[in-house]
Parts: C-alpha cells; structure tokens; sequence
C-alpha cells in the first residue's frame, strides 16, 4: 500500500510537471514552483509527509474549532451530551467505577512527570536528545493550551452525577488530552524504534486502548462530558503531530548534515 501510495505521489508529481500552465508557471517563478513541487517529494520527510503532517494538524485544529464553537453556541451537543451521561451514570457500579478511577490516573498530571521522567532517562541514556526536547515541548504546550481552553470556554462540570469532585473548569478535558499526548507521543518513539512489525502493531493497538479507555473513564466518573473528551483527543492529538514534526524534521536535517559533511 505504501508503495503503491509513493508511485501514486510521483506520478501526480510528474504529470504536473509537464503541464503547460505549471511549466509557465515555472518559468516565472523557479523559486515557488521548487517549494511547491517538493511538497509532493516522497523521498524525505520535508516533502509530501510533512505536508500531510501540517494539513493533519490543520484539520484537526478546524475540527476542534468547531466543536468548541458547537459547544457554545449549539443546543444540540449539549442535549446529546447530557444523554449519554445520564445513560452511564444509570449504569454506574462501584467497582467499575473504582476500576475506572485506578485508571484515569494515568491521564494526570503526575503520571505525565512520572512516565515522563523515566521515559527521559531512557532517551539520554541513548542520547536521544530531539527525543527528550520534543516530548517535553509536547507535554508543555499540552498542560497550556489545557489550561488557557478551560478558562476560555468556561463550562460547568455535571457536577450531580460526579462520582468525585473537580474544581475547576469542564472544556476540554484535561486527563483525555494528557493520555492523547503522553501515551500518543510515546507510542510513536517506540513504533519508530521497534523493527518487528507484530510488536510495532502491538504498541499502537495498546496505546489507542488506553487512551479511549482513559477517555471514556472521564465521562464513566460523571465528571466531563462526551464532547470534553473528544476536544481533548483532538488537541492532544495536534500536540503529538507536532511533536513528531519535530523530530522528523530535526532526524531530517542531522541526516542531511552528516551525508555533506562525509567524504
């Protein structure tokens, strides 16, 4: 498929390229023409894959756009919310709800130093030193844009059916964000890292059930809302796309360096 997806790239690529109009294009204006061709390169990640990576983030930030905005101005989420809420919390039981307790705690801000730190023993030891910038970069621009989200939207808790209190505010939800980024970002370190596929597989499947499970412990608990959740799946998710931006770009450029620079 991957293949396939390549030869499909180029080709588009190539056809462009003896366009009449792309060609005069061209003639006019080298430079530009370069740029924009290259983003269709997929031969390094500066071409066609950052420039999914970027319209993926583009996307995912319009999308949370509009559900902020739904969630403000739209009756309907908010009716669709409360729904389901009321239908977990008509099924609630003690020890699942104990059990989903244990485990939203790691969507919290001290897993993310726990994990975190012991995730960046690791990547020194190795030397992995893009790898600890841009986990940390990640996980900070993830507890900001939390925080500033939840004081811009303001919205109340449902806080009758909570089965443990917060205190502060409800949009987006900040554990569903943090398991996004923490485990999202780590699952790309060990995808990119592991070599057996059946592990690589593995790792993404675990993560993505964590996180949906860390996800849906919040609403599970009464103490976010359906679309707080998926907020912060999708602004977790822009976090960690940056993230791995970062460190492709950089993994880019010192590959690029090293080959200059040899004889």
């Amino acid at each position: 498929m991957l293949h396939f997806l390549t030869y499909l790239f180029q080709s588009i690529r190539n056809w462009l390229g003896r366009q009449p109009v792309v060609q005069r294009f061209y003639r006019r204006f080298p430079r530009l023409s370069s740029f924009l061709l290259r983003r269709f390169d997929t031969t390094s990640f500066i071409g066609l894959p950052l420039s999914i990576l970027v319209l993926a983030i583009g996307v995912n930030a319009a999308l949370l756009s509009q559900l902020a905005e739904d969630v403000i101005e739209s009756e309907g989420v908010v009716h669709v919310d409360k729904a389901f809420t009321d239908f977990l919390y008509s099924m609630r039981s003690e020890w699942l709800s104990q059990t989903f307790y244990a485990l939203t705690q790691l969507g919290t801000r001290e897993a993310v130093f726990a994990v975190g730190g012991l995730a960046s023993i690791v990547f020194l030891y190795n030397r992995r030193y893009t790898a600890v910038l841009a986990f940390w970069l990640t996980m900070a621009g993830t507890g900001l844009s939390v925080q500033y989200g939840k004081k811009f939207i303001s919205r109340d808790r449902p806080t009758e059916v909570a089965f443990y209190p917060e205190h502060n505010f409800s949009f987006p939800s900040g554990h569903a964000t943090t398991s996004m980024a923490l485990w999202g970002i780590l699952a790309y370190f060990g995808y990119r890292h592991l070599y057996r596929k059946r592990l690589r597989n593995a790792v993404v499947a675990g993560t993505g059930a964590l996180i949906l499970l860390i996800g849906f412990s919040r609403i599970y608990l009464g103490v976010h809302f359906l679309s707080d959740v998926l907020a912060g799946f999708l602004l977790g998710a822009m976090w960690v796309l940056l993230g791995i931006s970062i460190v492709e770009v950089m993994s880019y450029f010192r590959a690029r360096k090293k080959l200059h620079a040899s004889p």
